[in-house]
């Protein structure tokens, strides 16, 4: 339209009125294009802040983890691996994998779909679902326990299932265990398949147990499988232990409610002894003679506000608007979360996308907008020269 105007004003002056009408716009497009040429960078500050100096995530800690909050390098793991935080030292050297071997690991990533297996400090699922215990010897004296389940399991979304999660950590070899991986989030040992160095610890003392847990929403007088728990809701929790073996079996009863917390509070404790550090409902030994069976009650009542704490980094069954309990059995209550934990859950099921492809789509875009601006401030100079000519008869 440009070049027809100004191609058609020495054989009709009285487009000039166009001209004026076309640098009006000019105008008014400049101002757009120079407000869009603000916003891209804005942005692309914004971006970098992002990309150059990420921020923390708000639940980048679990009390699953086998250090709390993970590790930043190889060399603060060695740190801690030599002082032996929380048993550190031990667990790995029952697993098989020396000090050596975790020095020559190198920096990479799995994926969870590889069939891979993790460690956890305490269970989270049943055995149904693969999950089994081993024990270790502490340096500190006694024994430990630690809990190891198939690493899907923890991909929750559909993507999730699809594709699996990838997760950053540093991969070794060892004469002993074969593949292995320390998780960068959690300082977790993954292996492929499940750890042949390690027995579950099943005794024939615990085989003859049969342990459930069952849970109902009292305020709904529903069960927890057929509703959603809300703000203030009470569900009731039953663990029950049956013997079917033919001798007198004693043992306490012990079940972890940590993951339930985050949503609920203990409101009564079933005349158990609830423990602050470790997150369980501990009961005295109780002795059932064979054929017969124990039970135990207790009740979490949800907050009055659900937490819209996003999901944990190194644990991604933390905050995930379900509260999991396991007993022998596992059991989910779905919690009716903030909207905002609904975007959280579509956001990340986009994929991926690295430093590299960010900068290259900034620059990308940023080169685009200058173009058009400037293309619109070479136009607009144009007419102003046109016009000038125009009133100096030139045209």
């Amino acid at each position: 339209m440009f070049r027809k105007i100004v191609s058609n004003l020495s054989f009709s002056p009285a487009l000039i009125t166009q001209v004026g009408f076309y640098a009006h716009r000019l105008r008014q497009e400049e101002v757009t294009r120079r407000m869009t040429v603000v916003f891209v960078a804005l942005t692309m500050v914004v971006q970098s802040l992002a990309v150059f100096s990420p921020p923390d995530s708000a639940n980048a800690s679990s009390e699953q983890d086998l250090i709390r909050g993970g590790v930043q390098n190889l060399e603060d793991f060695l740190i801690r691996y030599d002082k032996n935080t929380d048993d550190i030292r031990d667990i790995y050297t029952t697993l098989g994998i020396t000090r050596d071997e975790i020095v020559s690991a190198k920096a990479g990533s799995y994926n969870s779909k590889d069939d891979i297996y993790s460690i956890s400090r305490y269970g989270q699922y049943s055995a149904e679902q693969g999950e089994t215990s081993f024990s270790y010897k502490r340096s500190s004296g006694g024994d430990g326990v630690r809990f190891v389940s198939p690493l899907a399991l923890s991909d929750t979304s559909d993507t999730k299932k699809r594709s699996g999660t990838t997760y950053d950590a540093w991969i070794g070899q060892s004469s002993k265990l074969g593949w292995f991986a320390v998780t960068k989030s959690n300082a977790s040992i993954a292996t492929k398949g499940y750890p042949s160095t390690v027995t579950p610890a099943t005794t024939m003392a615990t085989s003859s147990l049969l342990k459930t847990i069952t849970a109902r929403n009292l305020s709904q007088n529903a069960s927890v499988d057929t509703s959603t728990a809300k703000a203030f809701d009470k569900v009731s929790y039953t663990i029950s232990v049956k013997n079917t073996g033919t001798k007198v079996a004693q043992l306490p009863l012990t079940v972890n409610i940590a993951d339930a917390l985050e949503y609920a509070s203990l409101v009564d404790d079933g005349g158990g002894e609830f423990s602050t550090t470790t997150k369980t409902v501990t009961w005295n030994t109780v002795a059932i003679p064979a054929g017969s069976s124990e039970e135990r009650t207790f009740a979490l009542q949800l907050f009055s506000s659900i937490p819209a704490t996003p999901t944990g980094t190194s644990n991604a069954n933390s905050y995930d608007c379900k509260m999991t309990t396991t007993f022998g059995t596992s059991t989910q209550a779905n919690v009716e979360c903030p909207p905002v934990k609904a975007v959280e859950s579509i956001i990340g099921d986009f994929p991926t996308i690295g430093i590299i492809i960010n900068i290259v789509f900034s620059s990308l875009l940023a080169v685009t907008v200058i173009y058009f601006y400037l293309r619109t401030r070479q136009m607009k100079k144009e007419i102003r020269l046109i016009r000038h000519n125009i009133n100096t008869g030139t045209i």
